[in-house]
């Protein structure tokens, strides 16, 4: 995984291109792909595969001549999908042209504008003016220094002032430190040279397949976001490693595309008929707890993988669908698509789309656990199935080894063993009242082979929709 990440990470790696082709031949080497191809211009619904962008070199120069932003020494310095400018301009409408990060100084923001009528793309923290044919990414600290205060970091210490007579309470003044800023940069003519290039080029997604039966999972991990590690090339360090280990009865499909507009080309031009339900892998090389990102509308899919999650032993959050962020789920949850996706992330951290998002700040062992998470996932929902009771009156708990002096939990078993009316799956039964996955399973199979319960494969059941 290390040397995956360090090896793509330097590579310019936008929706299609040279930089992210070269991305996706390094994951052929490793396992086996089948790629897909769409030339610019292809429209789905209501977007199309944009050109390739060429960028070949962008700076500016201060009235003396010298770089103060430089492409080739920071390459996010520049928006991503900008168009070719060269000319000479004031410091005042440089300012019009620049965008920092207010919450990372020192880091530079990670921006992009791939489609014409879009705005660019600068998250909650970053600022700029208003949108630009051309624009630049800067450390705040670069452009701009705080002007000198008597208090840093925290509240100023206050000034005591007189009693004051009436409330015989001692006055004083002082309040929350926010620093002030001034130009770093002097007036005069700055040189602005950015020689970029669109061109019609080809998109493509790498298909890698794990045979099992007629049924399908899909997993997906975007490989696009150059100069960014976490986001997401922890996520294809994820999906790559589990490709050479990953067992299950059905066919799982995991797929590398740019995000989106990748995930659509996919869903748009693929057999969907099969497909059981699809998961979204994003930024899980860091120290935050697993996040589960539900679907759009209600489906067992949510519970599994909740029960897996709980089965990991490690602290975990849940969110409704696209409660914090999204993915290539997004695209699957539309209810004209109907395909149930999930989206397992480690969202929020520091460096997210900033220049300070680095493979040395990847936590290798996060990302071997989101693995983890991803087989057990597929493990219970191999096992799934629907249950329905074959016999009258309570169950003898005692007889499958499920008595315990914990009545909450003989209390569950009797819910669950009542709630079996051949309709609800096992796991949503198991999630509906707090029992293990697992534990509940090996006395439930009990169950099974004395013919006190039968079982239907939920896929089976299941009614998807082709999409093409």
């Amino acid at each position: 995984m290390k040397d995956l990440i360090e090896t793509l990470y330097p590579l310019n790696r936008c929706l299609l291109g040279e930089g992210y082709d070269k991305g996706l031949e390094y994951i052929n080497n490793i396992i086996k792909l089948d790629i897909l191809e769409f030339p610019s211009g292809t429209e789905f619904g209501t977007w199309k595969v944009p050109n390739e962008w060429i960028v070949r070199d962008a700076w500016v120069k201060d009235p003396d001549g010298n770089k103060i932003i430089d492409y080739k020494k920071d390459p996010l310095s520049l928006v991503i999908g900008i168009k070719p400018f060269h000319g000479i301009v004031t410091l005042d409408e440089l300012r019009k042209h620049w965008y920092y990060d207010e919450d990372n100084h020192d880091a530079i923001p990670y921006m992009f504008k791939f489609y014409p009528k879009e705005n660019i793309e600068m998250g909650d923290r970053a600022i700029g003016q208003s949108l630009n044919e051309w624009g630049f990414c800067v450390r705040k600290t670069d452009v701009l220094e705080k002007i000198p205060q008597g208090c840093e970091n925290g509240i100023c210490m206050p000034e005591l002032k007189e009693i004051d007579p009436e409330v015989g309470k001692i006055m004083v003044e002082g309040g929350d430190y926010k620093p002030k800023w001034k130009d770093k940069l002097k007036e005069g003519d700055y040189e602005v040279f950015i020689d970029t290039e669109y061109k019609p080029g080809t998109m493509k997604l790498g298909v890698h397949t794990i045979k099992g039966d007629e049924r399908e999972i899909l997993l997906f991990a975007h490989l696009d976001h150059p100069f960014q590690a976490n986001d997401n090339l922890s996520g294809v360090a994820c999906l790559v490693d589990l490709a050479q280990r990953l067992k299950s009865k059905h066919t799982i499909k995991i797929i590398f595309c740019p995000e989106t507009i990748g995930s659509i080309a996919y869903a748009m031009t693929q057999d969907l008929s099969k497909v059981d339900f699809m998961l979204a892998v994003d930024i899980c090389g860091n120290d935050n707890s697993i996040a589960l990102q539900k679907t759009f509308t209600p489906h067992r899919i949510n519970d599994i993988a909740q029960l897996a999650l709980f089965s990991l032993e490690k602290d975990f959050r849940r969110g409704a669908f696209r409660a914090t962020i999204g993915s290539d789920e997004y695209v699957f949850n539309d209810p004209e698509i109907n395909i149930p996706g999930i989206m397992l992330s480690r969202h929020n951290y520091k460096e997210y789309h900033n220049s300070d998002d680095t493979p040395d700040k990847i936590n290798y062992e996060k990302i071997e656990e989101m693995g983890k998470a991803i087989e057990k996932i597929i493990e219970y929902w191999d096992k799934d199935f629907i249950p329905k009771r074959n016999f009258k009156a309570p169950l003898r708990r005692s007889k499958y080894d499920i008595q315990s002096s914990n009545p909450q939990f003989n209390l569950s078993w009797d819910y669950m063993i009542y709630g079996m009316d051949g309709k609800k799956s096992f796991a949503e039964l198991c999630s509906m009242y707090g029992l293990s996955f697992e534990h509940s399973y090996n006395a439930i199979t009990k169950m099974i082979e004395d013919e006190k319960i039968n079982c239907v494969n939920p896929s089976k059941k299941s009614v998807k929709k082709t999409t093409k």
